[in-house]
């Protein structure tokens, strides 16, 4: 005949060691390993639920010892939670987590209810004030750990604004250096414009401009942070056709050597809107060689303007590859591209200059038929200004 063995005794010795496990716990996990190893040893017909006060609300954390019962799936109060016990013929006793004289939590005690005899909650009152100290001291690394990673976040952007800072400096003095180039090529065309013979002259006027708005744009990175704007940054009325006609004059080498290219032009009169030449030249500049690059077996370039209601708008068309619809919103973001040549910043750059000047920039697109990109821009109003196109100075080809 065999008899089971009788549970282990509360002594000081197993005590000491159950308080020893406790404060080593590594982890919930680990405190929730030691807890059920110790009371399923010293009190094998007990159930220990675990709850720790949060915020001012208190959630189960730890359920062991005896389980032949699982816990509700959501359990949000202790109260609830006892009387549940209570309905499935539990019988139940609460040890209080205290320390310092403020409360971390509780333990629910339950036990089936099998005869009168009172449970010995001596051991489990003896290293309720460990496990509370243990939840404090989880709850103090767990936020220095946060704390930590947060400062190591912090650190790291602050690292790369100061590379940040450091590339900004170097672009600076860069911008400063080149500007000075540009200075040096707008005198040397200016130079040359004076002795040329005549079939020079459209051609030294084109880097003459190319060399202002070169100069411009430099100019524009270095006051970037200024609050007032230059005399330069100031807007004026222009036409939409003359822009176009520069922005397809300066980007001739690009597609005029290109026989399998046919650039087709329609400049219909619009009225001026506002804006500083050089920044809406840009632009252009920008969607022409954008749809050139778009043809690499060759194709029709458009350009057209025209106006609707109170805006000019300015329309660039390829017969090129196309943009995948899934693409189509992440074009104007930065860094993003489809060429692997490309910086991504093209586009980007673009919608900010256009929308800077109250405009809207978009773009339609059917993979392998090619893409329309349309500026749209507020008239300016000014009455004194021609609303007659220039004459292009060279046929398309």
């Amino acid at each position: 005949m065999t008899s089971e063995s009788p549970p282990l005794p509360s002594s000081p010795a197993n005590v000491s060691t159950i308080l020893h496990r406790i404060v080593n716990a590594p982890d919930i996990r680990g405190l929730a390993d030691v807890l059920h190893d110790a009371i399923t040893h010293a009190l094998p017909e007990i159930r220990v639920d675990l709850f720790v006060l949060d915020e001012s609300a208190e959630h189960l954390l730890i359920t062991c010892g005896k389980q032949d019962l699982p816990a509700p799936s959501a359990v949000h109060c202790i109260s609830p939670f006892i009387a549940w016990l209570q309905q499935h013929g539990y019988q139940t006793d609460i040890v209080p987590l205290t320390v310092a004289d403020q409360l971390q939590g509780r333990m629910v005690v339950s036990q089936r209810v099998i005869d009168n005899r009172r449970r010995d909650l001596t051991m489990l009152n003896q290293i309720a004030p460990i496990v509370g100290l243990w939840l404090v001291a989880h709850r103090r690394l767990t936020s220095i750990d946060a704390h930590r990673e947060e400062l190591r976040t912090t650190q790291e952007r602050l690292r790369q604004i100061e590379e940040m800072r450091l590339r900004a400096t170097l672009a600076a003095g860069a911008a400063h250096d080149i500007g000075n180039l540009f200075a040096s090529v707008l005198g040397h065309a200016q130079l040359l414009q004076q002795n040329a013979p005549s079939h020079l002259q459209d051609d030294l006027r084109t880097i003459e401009q190319a060399a202002r708005d070169g100069h411009y744009l430099l100019r524009r990175l270095l006051t970037i942070r200024s609050t007032t704007p230059s005399i330069e940054a100031t807007t004026s009325p222009v036409l939409l056709p003359a822009l176009v006609h520069d922005a397809l004059r300066l980007t001739q080498p690009f597609w005029r050597t290109r026989r399998s290219v046919k650039v087709n032009i329609a400049l219909a009169p619009v009225p001026p809107v506002r804006g500083h030449p050089a920044d809406l030249r840009e632009v252009l500049i920008n969607l022409i060689l954008n749809g050139v690059a778009a043809m690499p077996e060759g194709g029709t370039l458009t350009v057209r303007t025209y106006s609707t209601g109170e805006r000019a708008v300015v329309e660039i068309s390829d017969t090129g590859i196309g943009i995948a619809p899934a693409h189509q919103s992440a074009i104007f973001q930065p860094f993003v591209t489809n060429r692997s040549t490309g910086s991504g910043l093209g586009l980007s750059i673009s919608r900010t200059i256009v929308e800077s000047y109250g405009g809207v920039i978009s773009v339609a697109s059917t993979p392998g038929q090619g893409a329309t990109f349309t500026i749209s821009l507020p008239l300016a109003h000014i009455a004194d200004v021609t609303l007659e196109p220039p004459a292009l100075r060279y046929a398309a080809s």
